[in-house]
């Protein structure tokens, strides 16, 4: 792509209005628009009005599955571009278009002046379709929220550039206290720390620049980087072809804003439809026929610690290919057999014969004959032992066993020494007929597992090089892509990880946010990068020498 062809600025026509900037002029008369609209309502009725609209549609749950999704837009007219050719369509037939197309998410431009929207062009969207719909404004008043909500609105837009930080921060919790979803849009570096501190699950990384309507299309690129992976990320603004959006998930975007190029795609409904469904196989993972060894590259992943029904409906929602039940005595996620019998029944109901998840139970020091009991009862498919059990424990457990090994924290001296004994230790496990492989955790002198401290990443790298291990301790949807960037393992295990951080008074819960969000990033960490090794290797000589 030639550097015009990824920075355009707006028509000559517009160019007077750029000193003053364009979205200081959008703002000030949006300031304008709510107080006539909305100064003679109280914010009680504001309120009743938004609690009366039809329940919110879920807005992120599209964006979590693998892959990079379609934000489709609907826009009569912007202020680069004039009017859209794609204007006279019907916009309620175009947003059933865009559905049947398979767009994710439909946008809809409520600002009148500049881009020709309105209120009214939400609610009609709305009822067209089963899509969660976006709330495109340019929200300068608080009481936007419960209007936009009150018009069927499942999300909405905030942009970084309008509001101090810590008034950001409370329209992020304002718009989530309504049922709205806040994706918080962001162009430089200064707006990005913003939205990230104020707490929004969805960022977008706007390619124009609002204050002279530049578009540029390095710039979401660029600014990737800058947003942890434990949020959602939405590129916006200059996409004409899909093949820029194949490029977008690849570098770990989960969603496109699509345009001015579905607008412009006819006036006919097959037409729209047509342009679409290539925006969104775009942004599809690549299959076996495209890519053979993706599914060797794939790790599994297991969530450990479940504690209640709604953590096991988490992990089977987002695709768990394992488990883990807590049975050691004094941790903080055990269960008594009868709570996990609760919960290993929900499992199987949920699971389709043949394709659940395997369900693990996890033990410490415990004596083999318990174990063998607890195992049958439950009818569990794995154990993982955490304690400091010798290889002839296995012999009285009828089950495939997986063993942990326990690697220093993060930060210890790198020691080739402490590797090889670790490995010496494994290799007297080997040969053993059920066992099922090794898990590394990070060492804690008074916990066996659960810390949520990393190991030291050159000796789990050194470890996963020499055994076919599964990687736990410290994981995080913000860090396992990377993680399984450096480690060769072959799946990741996660407790803490995935938990609700907010204090609560008993077990810790799961997140099903970030249990859907954990298994993305790390199904998606091989997929675009795939001379990554994911199977052992043999180790440097240096780290096997006693």
């Amino acid at each position: 792509m030639t550097a015009s062809a990824r920075t355009r600025s707006a028509p000559a026509a517009h160019a007077a209005h750029h000193d003053a900037s364009v979205l200081d002029e959008i703002a000030s008369q949006r300031r304008i628009d709510i107080e006539r609209d909305l100064s003679d309502i109280s914010p009680a009725q504001l309120r009743r009005d938004a609690a009366a609209a039809p329940a919110p549609r879920d807005a992120v749950g599209p964006l979590l599955r693998p892959g990079l999704h379609l934000i489709a837009e609907i826009k009569r007219r912007s202020p680069s571009a004039g009017d859209l050719p794609g204007g006279s369509l019907d916009i309620a037939a175009r947003a059933r278009a865009y559905q049947a197309g398979g767009a994710s998410i439909a946008s809809v431009l409520v600002e009148a002046h500049r881009f020709g929207g309105s209120v009214a062009d939400l609610r009609a969207v709305r009822q067209a379709t089963s899509l969660p719909i976006l709330a495109k404004d340019f929200v300068v008043d608080a009481r936007q929220l419960p209007m936009l909500r009150a018009a069927g609105a499942d999300l909405v837009l905030l942009l970084a550039r309008l509001h101090p930080a810590r008034r950001l921060a409370r329209l992020v919790q304002q718009a989530r206290d309504l049922g709205l979803e806040p994706l918080v849009e962001a162009h430089d570096r200064r707006e990005v720390q913003a939205a990230v501190a104020s707490g929004a699950r969805l960022i977008g990384l706007n390619n124009r620049d609002l204050r002279t309507l530049r578009v540029d299309v390095s710039v979401a690129e660029r600014l990737r980087s800058l947003v942890p992976d434990d949020r959602l990320v939405v590129a916006e603004s200059g996409v004409t072809d899909p093949d820029l959006l194949r490029s977008w998930r690849a570098l770990g975007f989960d969603a496109a804003l699509v345009g001015e190029a579905l607008m412009r795609s006819g006036t006919s409904a097959p037409a729209v439809r047509a342009r679409t469904a290539a925006f969104v196989a775009a942004g599809q993972v690549p299959g076996a026929d495209q890519d053979p060894a993706a599914e060797a590259r794939r790790a599994s992943v297991k969530i450990c610690g479940i504690t209640d029904v709604a953590g096991v409906r988490a992990a089977l929602a987002a695709g768990a290919d394992a488990i883990g039940f807590n049975f050691v005595p004094g941790t903080r996620r055990v269960l008594t057999v009868g709570e996990a019998a609760e919960l290993v029944t929900e499992a199987r109901g949920l699971a389709r014969a043949g394709s659940g998840p395997r369900l693990v139970g996890v033990f410490a020091d415990q004596d083999a004959a318990e174990i063998q009991a607890i195992a049958a009862r439950l009818d569990l498919d794995e154990i993982q032992l955490h304690g400091r059990e010798e290889p002839q424990s296995l012999d009285s457990i009828a089950l495939p066993v997986r063993k942990v090994l326990h690697l220093p924290a993060d930060g210890a001296a790198d020691d080739a020494p402490a590797v090889s004994a670790l490995l010496e230790r494994a290799a007297r496990f080997e040969g053993r007929p059920n066992l099922a492989g090794f898990l590394v955790d990070t060492a804690h002198a008074d916990l066996a597992g659960g810390t949520g401290r990393r190991s030291a990443t050159a000796t789990a790298a050194a470890v996963a090089r020499s055994l076919p291990v599964i990687l736990a301790g410290g994981l995080t949807a913000a860090n396992v892509a990377q993680a399984l960037r450096e480690i060769p393992a072959v799946g990741v295990d996660v407790a803490s990880g995935v938990e609700d951080t907010a204090d609560q008074p008993g077990r810790p819960a799961k997140d099903p946010f970030l249990v859907a969000l954990f298994i993305k990033r790390a199904r998606a960490a091989r997929v675009d990068l795939p001379a990554l090794p994911s199977r052992p290797e043999v180790a440097a000589a240096g780290l096997l020498e006693p």
